[in-house]
């Protein structure tokens, strides 16, 4: 049985910093749950934990949601993940979906060394 790639969106966006250029990148979050896990208010909980934060995105019309990160180290290592797990199709466009919020920690996660 051959599955669909799951979506990611890579995309520049004005929300996060104040030089309004920053590069963001998100995924249905069904995709980064699998990965992930959940928590949270709507599940991005896990990607929070891993990043120190995390954005969501939701369409009103249809009840999608996608969660990512925003910075392009974040962006890099969030896609680089996402394929370690599963097949990924990058769109270099923002999803039909609106900011809905997002949250930061004040201080990053210390990397896991493996």
């Amino acid at each position: 049985m051959m599955t669909s790639p799951c979506p990611v969106y890579l995309f520049r966006s004005a929300g996060f910093a104040p030089s309004g250029d920053t590069v963001v990148s998100v995924a249905p979050l069904d995709c980064v749950v699998a990965v992930y896990g959940n928590g949270g208010v709507i599940g991005e909980g896990g990607l929070s934990s891993a990043f120190g934060g995390a954005a969501v995105f939701k369409n009103d019309a249809s009840g999608d949601c996608f969660v990512g990160v925003w910075g392009a180290r974040n962006a890099s290592r969030f896609r680089k993940e996402l394929r370690a797990h599963m097949q990924i199709a990058v769109h270099k466009e923002a999803p039909d979906a609106r900011l809905s919020f997002w949250e930061a920690e004040k201080e990053r996660p210390k990397p896991v060394r493996k």
